[in-house]
């Protein structure tokens, strides 16, 4: 008897160059995909099943929370089995390969070639830790400091730890002065929409070093100390009696959603047993 199809469901997120992908499974038939190439690298996670691919000429099994590694260009093809015996859940991360050149000349502070993984997957739990971080922030709620930093964290650590080609990175040497000018403009401008970019160009640094010397002189990376900055203000506004709608709109969270999100994380309750509690100490 031919078993009933597999259902899928996918949300996916998109911006310059960047198409980020979550696929969960049920058990179920499913159509195996013709072999293929595409421009972007593609990097994928399996959260509970084994992955398998045809790339480089062979098969290959990718462990469970192992990432996958598919070049640019290169054909390949996934697993060919018709059916899965248990749902299936797993990320993908399809990256223009410019931005994985932008990142290894700034870190090799030259022009190089495009990265080279001579393995079809990776075991590292901090590279995973990354990849998770980078589906996680690059969302259209989160702020664009908080996208950028998780993108240049995940190929900064994936290109220096395994990528073949890479020449080695240097130590990083404090620059308290960068990190502070830095600092002062998140402190002046938090509710702005800051990109990585502009804030590594206040500091007088490249964007590769500035996420290191920041996030190794702070403790945090630049997004979350923005995220944190937020927050504070936030508090500070619900108990001079600012209705949340407002004081989301001022500390600028993307909607009331997403600020609760981020007031929970932070603060250990949500925003509207917060006010009640100030009302009820009063």
């Amino acid at each position: 008897m031919q078993p009933k199809a597999a259902q899928v469901s996918v949300q996916a997120w998109e911006s310059n160059g960047i198409l980020l992908e979550q696929y969960a499974y049920t058990s179920g038939a499913v159509n195996p995909l013709p072999k293929h190439a595409h421009a972007e690298y593609q990097f994928g996670l399996s959260f509970d099943c084994q992955g398998e691919y045809f790339y480089r000429g062979a098969h290959h099994a990718i462990p469970k929370g192992s990432l996958s590694v598919i070049h640019s260009g290169e054909v390949h093809a996934p697993s060919d089995r018709a059916s899965l015996p248990k749902p299936a859940h797993f990320g993908m991360a399809h990256i223009d390969p410019m931005w994985l050149q932008l990142v290894a000349e700034e870190m090799a502070e030259k022009r190089t070639r495009d990265p080279f993984f001579p393995t079809a997957f990776i075991t590292d739990s901090e590279l995973n830790r990354l990849f998770l971080t980078l589906q996680a922030a690059t969302d259209r709620q989160n702020s664009k400091l908080e996208q950028e930093t998780a993108l240049w964290d995940f190929l900064t650590y994936l290109i220096a730890n395994h990528a073949s080609n890479q020449s080695a990175v240097q130590p990083v040497k404090p620059v308290h002065k960068a990190v502070e000018h830095a600092r002062d403009y998140l402190h002046a401008h938090y509710a702005d929409d800051i990109s990585l970019e502009e804030l590594a160009a206040i500091a007088g640094l490249s964007r590769f070093y500035f996420c290191r010397v920041f996030s190794k002189t702070v403790g945090i990376s630049p997004g979350a100390y923005q995220t944190q900055l937020r927050i504070a203000q936030s508090r500070k506004l619900l108990a001079q009696g600012l209705p949340i709608a407002n004081v989301v709109e001022m500390t600028g969270f993307y909607d009331h959603s997403h600020f609760g999100w981020h007031f929970k994380c932070q603060v250990g309750t949500t925003p509207g047993n917060y006010v009640r509690k100030i009302m009820f100490a009063r």
